[in-house]
Parts: C-alpha cells; sequence; structure tokens
C-alpha cells in the first residue's frame, strides 16, 4: 500500500535526487545515477498528482497523472516526450541501455527542465 505524502514532499525529493547526480557520476555509479534520475522525475509527477487529488502509486499511474495534465488542463505536449525520456533512465538502471556519463549530465539538464515544468503547473 502506498502512503500518499504532501506534493512537498514529493517536490522535495525530487530537488534532492537531482542533487545527487552528479556524486554518483563522479563515482563512476552509472546505473544509480540513471535510477536517481527517474526518481526527480518521477516525484515531480507524483507532486503535481498529489495536488490534484489523483493517484500516483505506480509507474502506470505516473504516465496517466501526464497524459491527464495534457488532456484535461492543457498543459504543453511535450511533457509526454520528457517522461518518455525519463523512464528511459529508470530502464538504464537494469543495465538494458547504457548512457555515458556526458549523456546523464545532458539528462540531468533535461529533467531538472521537466521537474520545472511540473512546478509551474496549478
Amino acid at each position: 500500500m502506498v502512503v500518499p505524502r504532501s506534493h512537498g514532499y514529493y517536490q522535495g525529493r525530487s530537488h534532492h535526487f537531482l542533487t545527487l547526480v552528479n556524486d554518483f557520476l563522479e563515482r563512476g555509479e552509472l546505473e544509480i545515477a540513471c535510477e536517481v534520475l527517474w526518481g526527480a522525475a518521477a516525484h515531480a509527477i507524483k507532486s503535481v498528482a498529489q495536488r490534484k487529488g489523483w493517484e500516483h502509486g505506480s509507474h502506470g499511474l505516473l504516465l496517466i497523472t501526464i497524459n491527464r495534465l495534457i488532456e484535461e488542463t492543457g498543459a504543453p505536449q511535450y511533457l509526454h516526450g520528457q517522461y518518455r525520456m525519463a523512464s528511459d533512465f529508470h530502464v538504464g538502471f537494469y543495465g538494458d541501455r547504457l548512457f555515458g556519463p556526458e549523456h546523464l549530465r545532458m539528462g540531468r539538464a533535461l529533467i531538472a527542465e521537466f521537474v520545472q515544468a511540473l512546478e509551474g503547473l496549478s
């Protein structure tokens, strides 16, 4: 059972995860850097869902949240592509995709933009 927390909790965790990425990259922990990028994105989505009273306790519900934001609130369509990119980082944790340090640094910047875009939604 998922225990929902405040949207501020999820927002804070999202920012915390973004700060961890460079540390993992410096140590060569590329799989963990991938998962931390996914965590930053996932918690940003959870924050929006929590504010709106939407369920968000699974990977599938996070995608549903992105789709609902686009369809019901007029959020920008590019959020879907950014979600897919973040989801690719999640897959990178399992070693199914190999991301180099430079790709992950760029990914960190893109995930930070995604987080900021979600925070700008009411």
